[in-house]
């Protein structure tokens, strides 16, 4: 049996006019990176960089807008400012035709990207998807596009394990990896991630466990915190469930307690209270401290006593 050579084909997705058309369309570019890091803003700005061109270089095309969240993760459409800005731009019938790199630029979450294209499709408005070469006004666009929007999703799905199993092996290693806390702030040392305590932020913390000490209330205590921050012109604002956090944070007496929270649903992306679902590690002297241990216990028992006061009121007012 002779051998044949079959020329493999990269296929383009074009922008065809809608039959009997001639005006020049609106086009809508969409651009994403889900991290902040250097090398993806390098990547985002190259995207929106390479839409400005080659839209304008074409003289059916004009540009409307070129739509970009940057670092924001493909999860969840709700959470993506700029996406939304573009769907109600064309709900609003100001866009003719939206383009996107990739399916995965577009949305990671398979659910959204379905529903978001056939509402456009709706519309009659195409989404191009330039490294896939689809046009989802392709009748034959969807299934295809369903498997590609499922990879997508999976991936993200990768990733974000990647990253917990990560966080654990630190977790466990005893150097968690975690957002700052109010009155420290992060600096590298010897190549590691440390926290120092931040003395402007740290004056507060320390009033306010010496305050609840001293028995002083929660509005004497956000008054007085709220005075410090007009002083000083800062955009910090207290709340009660903020003096709370405060004053029941161990991390105030220089330790850390790992995985308060976690997320049970990738997409979902809520984060529910960690009750034994996830493994959590008690990590002592982390760092400085910026109250003694004796204050933040004799803090946290008078806390308690007036939840557990707070409590019994409550209960007889409901009676």
């Amino acid at each position: 049996m002779s051998e044949k050579n079959i020329q493999a084909f990269r296929r383009e997705a074009t922008v065809v006019p809608a039959t009997g058309e001639t005006s020049v369309r609106r086009v809508a570019a969409y651009c994403r990176v889900s991290t902040l890091q250097e090398e993806q803003a390098d990547s985002y700005e190259l995207q929106c960089d390479y839409y400005r061109k080659r839209i304008d270089a074409d003289p059916t095309l004009t540009l409307v807008d070129v739509y970009g969240d940057h670092g924001i993760s493909g999860l969840s459409a709700v959470k993506r400012p700029e996406f939304q800005r573009m769907m109600n731009d064309c709900m609003a019938g100001k866009i003719d035709l939206v383009m996107s790199k990739s399916v995965s630029r577009f949305a990671r979450n398979l659910g959204d990207c379905l529903k978001c294209i056939r509402e456009l499709r709706e519309k009659g408005i195409p989404v191009i998807f330039e490294k896939e070469g689809l046009n989802t006004m392709d009748p034959c666009c969807e299934m295809l596009l369903s498997v590609l929007a499922a990879l997508a999703q999976e991936e993200s799905n990768n990733i974000s394990q990647s990253i917990r199993w990560a966080h654990e092996y630190r977790n466990a290693a005893g150097n968690p990896a975690r957002m700052v806390r109010y009155g420290y702030k992060k600096v590298k040392k010897d190549g590691a991630a440390r926290w120092e305590i931040y003395e402007p932020e740290a004056e507060r913390v320390r009033l306010a466990f010496q305050m609840t000490c001293e028995g002083y209330g929660y509005k004497d205590i956000l008054d007085a915190l709220n005075a410090l921050e007009a002083r000083d012109k800062t955009e910090v604002r207290w709340t009660h469930s903020r003096i709370y956090g405060l004053l029941t944070s161990e991390v105030y007496m220089g330790d850390i307690l790992t995985n308060k929270s976690y997320k049970p649903d990738l997409l979902a992306g809520k984060q529910v209270k960690n009750r034994g679902q996830r493994h959590q590690y008690y990590i002592e002297d982390h760092h400085a401290a910026i109250v003694d241990r004796d204050t933040f216990h004799r803090a946290g028992e008078i806390v308690a006593a007036r939840n557990k006061r707070a409590g019994r009121v409550e209960r007889r007012q409901a009676c």
